[in-house]
């Protein structure tokens, strides 16, 4: 640990055209524009947590979240505990939290138990919020993203304003450059945590690329779906596909399994060798919840990466071995059979099937 005693002296050498300077000292932070000053971040504040005995600590870059499960009175003075911990922590290494931006969000409610209340280092209470932003995604206190999706549209609509009236040209190929670019990256970063289900949240978004896609020259006497099929474009709804990349990824070990999927069905030995079909096994959603919180849980990440692995073709869900971009080309191929056409506004009749959602377009294809 010479490198965190290195930090918490303050001294530093800076080297500049093969010259090393004297040792100087650092009142607070690393020298500016400095490549290690990340590194060095990390390591000083590698052990936030170590004092840490009933909470769990998250960290990304500067931001840091404790959480723990409240279900008595004592839960809260072990939060409260761990906070301070955290607190002797940051002035044991002269680093100082920026009380404005604390914030506390309570998911669910424990019979008998009230809210409970947190001070911040000064002794100010820790205001509750309905909604927090975490790394650019807006969550809710009852796990919903009914803000963040709200937010996505109305930022997005405002650039898609902006591209049409800063840019004159209305050709296809850099139409497409600027919305993928500006809008589309915007509206699928971090959709793997925030996918809705919900069908007017779903149109909302679809909204926004299906009016821009009206502006396109030669496209003007065109309806959606043969705007689609013309532009060779995927539909918003298609951000599916990201959800059976990682949920691959995640199986074959090529990402960290954080959702513990598995594979198999009914605890079947041989099922999910390969050979056989792979599926993601089903996990009983326990009878204790809410109707509520059964939807939630219903419609959360690891379950509709569940729904739609499983809806995958056999030649799909059995490539193994391979790389990333392998599998990626393969399951664009199958895309590429599978109808895109969304449900929205004036199209709903036109359309076959109850959704554009892979998992009714894709079973369908397989019957």
């Amino acid at each position: 640990m010479w490198i965190k005693e290195f930090l918490n002296n303050r001294k530093y050498r800076v080297m500049a055209n093969g010259v090393m300077s004297d040792e100087q000292n650092v009142i607070s932070g690393v020298p500016q524009g400095t490549v290690l000053a990340s590194i060095f971040f990390i390591i000083m504040i590698s052990d936030i947590d170590k004092n840490l005995k009933n909470s769990i600590v998250r960290l990304f870059a500067d931001d840091t979240r404790v959480s723990a499960k409240i279900r008595s009175k004592e839960d809260m003075e072990l939060l409260q505990s761990d906070l301070e911990a955290i607190y002797g922590w940051a002035e044991e290494n002269l680093m100082e939290f920026n009380e404005n931006k604390f914030e506390k969000l309570s998911h669910g409610e424990t019979d008998g138990v009230e809210e409970g209340i947190y001070k911040t280092r000064t002794g100010k209470e820790i205001k509750s919020k309905k909604t927090v932003k975490d790394l650019g995604v807006w969550t809710g206190e009852d796990a919903s993203f009914e803000e963040h999706i709200e937010y996505l549209v109305q930022s997005s609509k405002v650039r898609t304003g902006m591209l049409l009236t800063k840019f004159n040209t209305r050709e296809p190929d850099l139409m497409i450059k600027m919305f993928n670019s500006y809008v589309r990256s915007k509206l699928e970063y971090c959709s793997l945590v925030w996918n809705p289900w919900r069908k007017e949240e779903i149109d909302k978004i679809e909204r926004v690329q299906k009016n821009f896609t009206s502006k396109i020259e030669g496209m003007e006497k065109l309806n959606y779906h043969q705007r689609l099929k013309r532009l060779r474009m995927y539909s918003m709804e298609r951000r599916e596909r990201y959800l059976i990349i990682n949920a691959w990824q995640q199986i074959e070990k090529e990402k960290e399994n954080i959702l513990k999927l598995e594979t198999g069905n009914n605890g079947d030995p041989e099922e999910g060798k390969m050979g056989r079909r792979r599926c993601i096994k089903s996990r009983a959603i326990p009878t204790t919840l809410s109707g509520g919180d059964r939807t939630v849980v219903h419609n959360s990440t690891a379950r509709q990466m569940e729904r739609l692995f499983n809806a995958l073709p056999y030649k799909l869900q059995t490539v193994s071995g391979v790389k990333t971009e392998t599998f990626k080309r393969k399951l664009d191929e199958w895309l590429s059979t599978i109808p895109d056409t969304p449900k929205i506004d004036d199209y709903g009749a036109s359309v076959g099937v109850s959704s554009n959602s892979l998992v009714v377009q894709g079973r369908s294809r397989l019957n």
